[in-house]
């Protein structure tokens, strides 16, 4: 799985008397929204379960259509705007219909078998990007943004970041892959300490979550080499 985006939206500010500028940086970083869909403070949505969070940045329009040449070219084509966009990433929710298999005939540059991953987003994750361009355009209007676009489509499959999955963890070999201190149930000595145990997405960066259980399973690792179980 990976993070379900496309909704969204954007404006410009016409009020921002900064002039474009190519040289960076002249921002500090860029706009996160915390997620603020079925929280216990905002209640239960009824479209759709979980959330996202909002991802967003500002980035300058030049007036690249501007007349004259020389230093009163260059003048005039910062006579542009800034626009401000958010940009969701929802919560890609497990499904048993997303599956990884190894590809029967593709091989890598070393012969070794290719992995082949069918992957779709569903209809929980379409309702996520319709809210979130949506609610993305409501708040860059309350802002005071001019010629707001936005988005409310659902994104294919692979284009957010990062991938994580196929590999669940679990107490039963039956349904999972990994037991909780990622290691394989079928293979003792293999321990698969990343993100490929999540059996959802969430909405946010998973990496320190992704470094968090690597310290878990090599502090555990480390215990099983000590009882002289590896």
């Amino acid at each position: 799985m990976d993070h379900c985006v496309g909704g969204g939206a954007s404006g410009t500010f016409e009020d921002l008397k900064t002039l474009p500028n190519a040289n960076p940086p002249h921002r500090p970083n860029g706009i996160y929204l915390v997620r603020f869909r079925n929280t216990p403070a905002t209640g239960k949505h009824p479209h759709f379960i979980r959330g996202y969070g909002m991802q967003g940045g500002s980035a300058p329009e030049f007036n690249l259509g501007a007349p004259g040449i020389g230093a009163e070219y260059k003048k005039a084509v910062k006579q542009g705007t800034y626009t401000v966009s958010l940009g969701a990433f929802g919560e890609s929710l497990a499904n048993f219909d997303n599956f990884c298999e190894i590809d029967p005939n593709l091989k890598d540059a070393w012969g070794i078998p290719a992995l082949r991953i069918s992957m779709a987003h569903g209809k929980n994750e379409a309702a996520l990007m319709r809210d979130a361009g949506g609610a993305a355009a409501e708040m860059l209007e309350e802002a005071g943004a001019k010629n707001i676009q936005l988005t409310t489509r659902r994104g294919s499959a692979g284009h957010g970041d990062p991938r994580s999955g196929h590999s669940a963890y679990g107490e039963r070999s039956k349904k999972s892959v990994l037991n909780p201190f990622c290691q394989s149930h079928d293979i003792s000595n293999l321990v698969v300490a990343d993100g490929s145990g999540f059996i959802s997405s969430g909405c946010q960066n998973p990496t320190l979550t992704m470094m968090a259980i690597c310290v878990r399973a090599s502090d555990h690792l480390i215990d099983r080499f000590r009882r002289n179980e590896v």
